[in-house]
């Protein structure tokens, strides 16, 4: 067989990333696999997400960026800084 070159550059379309972010999930993981198998590198529209949810410190850590107060969820479970007992 004769290679025949690829053009890459239409993974890059925004048509194809909103596609493949709509299908089914064996379609994305079909999707991975063939370029995987080819040692095409994976978009990032293509690439997958960890497992499982994200940990309690680490929700509470972007809630506590967003109030804008002095009191952290960090500071109350340790009961240090703002949080810490009055004397």
């Amino acid at each position: 067989m004769n290679p025949v070159p690829v053009n890459l550059d239409r993974l890059d379309d925004p048509r194809i990333a909103a596609h493949i972010d709509k299908v089914d999930s064996r379609v994305r993981g079909g999707f991975r696999l063939c370029l995987d198998i080819l040692g095409i590198p994976l978009p990032e529209y293509a690439k997958t997400k960890p497992a499982g949810r994200p940990s309690i410190a680490k929700l509470m850590a972007a809630a506590d960026a967003d109030s804008g107060t002095i009191y952290t969820y960090r500071d109350e479970k340790m009961k240090t800084g703002a949080s810490a007992p009055k004397l």
